[in-house]
């Protein structure tokens, strides 16, 4: 099968800029989770297809609104997250839940009459949660969440839902497109060389792939069960969990958010974010499963935990080093690309991208 994304679209800023407007400014943005969110006031700020945006708990609702003051144009909230008031640092204007402004210094010296105001408030967008995860739309079309994720909705509230401790937070920068770096986490067809002392060691195996509108999962046997061997002991402390599954589980939810799970018992959600044509971030959250609170962890669970993050950390450092390997030889290549059947996924990604592009 011949790749659909031809090799320049890897690395043209015409083709990176064309991405803000016609694909991250149409569909629906991870921004964060729940618990950012949990206290009034709490607030993370986003860059989504070029604009600044500031998601806050105002009066118990999250809201998202362009952080761009409308009195002289300073951004409102200046770091990436915290707990402040929607309050410009600039000359203090402050703005209520609806992005109205309604505490201005020396307000007499403005003279503004409630329309005018109005007229003043922040632009807004659209904000909904699926399970613990949430998600801000630039576009102001009529598609909902719900209908965005299609039959993986139902999927995403359950994992999430179940998304218990965080173990581990990894901030990688990649000298690699975002597309590389996504389509690196679609196929299995590199493990054996890249990830031969890590994730092979999983023995995730199989084609079991599922597609719901722009969207994939793949559904993989392990090679050990959950409790088999060594396994019992480290599983025990979480046999009593609301969500479980017989082996890996891997979603993206397109473009750029990938959901994985083994056992129910271990989460990873990855945030691939684009930063310029030839860089990206990698944001990647690190969960064990809910459990039954029972005071102190215990030393096998630390060690559990531990492996987690020391598992995923290799894994994305040794992904990390193909995909900008793959990022200097894409501006040289002459060949469109070809996709094998365990590539599916990676075909399907770069037929929804063209539907946008």
């Amino acid at each position: 099968m011949k790749a659909l994304i031809k090799p320049n679209e890897y690395f043209e800023k015409d083709v990176f800029e064309k991405e803000k407007v016609d694909l991250f400014s149409q569909i629906w943005n991870f921004v964060g989770f729940t618990s950012d969110f949990s206290e009034v006031n709490d607030f993370v700020v986003s860059n989504i297809s070029g604009t600044p945006v500031v998601v806050q708990n105002l009066k118990g609702i999250i809201r998202a609104f362009k952080n761009v003051c409308s009195h002289r144009h300073s951004l409102i909230q200046t770091v990436e997250k915290g707990n402040r008031p929607l309050m410009c640092p600039y000359h203090g204007w402050a703005y209520n839940d609806k992005g109205i402004p309604f505490g201005i210094p020396k307000k007499p010296f403005f003279s503004f009459t409630k329309e005018e105001l109005e007229c003043l408030k922040l632009e807004e967008f659209s904000v909904e949660i699926c399970g613990t995860l949430v998600f801000l739309k630039i576009n102001s079309d009529e598609i909902s969440l719900q209908d965005y994720l299609g039959n993986f909705y139902s999927d995403v509230e359950k994992m999430s839902k179940n998304f218990g401790k965080l173990v581990d937070l990894n901030e990688i920068e990649i000298t690699s497109n975002w597309k590389i770096v996504v389509e690196n986490t679609l196929e299995s067809y590199h493990v054996a060389l890249i990830h031969s002392e890590t994730f092979q060691k999983l023995g995730a195996k199989g084609l079991e792939f599922t597609f719901s509108e722009n969207h994939s999962r793949w559904d993989a046997d392990v090679l050990l069960q959950e409790n088999e061997g060594k396994q019992e002991k480290v599983h025990r402390p979480f046999q009593v969990r609301d969500y479980k599954i017989k082996g890996y589980k891997h979603l993206i939810l397109f473009p750029n958010i990938l959901i994985s799970s083994t056992y129910g018992i271990s989460f990873n959600l990855s945030h691939i974010i684009p930063i310029d044509e030839n860089t990206t971030l990698f944001k990647s959250y690190v969960f064990i499963t809910k459990k039954e609170e029972s005071g102190k962890v215990s030393p096998v669970e630390k060690m559990y935990e531990d492996s987690l993050v020391d598992f995923n950390r290799k894994v994305f450092d040794e992904d990390k080093a193909i995909c900008q390997q793959v990022q200097k030889g894409v501006k040289f290549s002459s060949y469109d690309g070809e996709l094998s059947q365990e590539e599916e996924r990676v075909l399907y990604f770069q037929k929804k991208y063209k539907e946008f592009l």
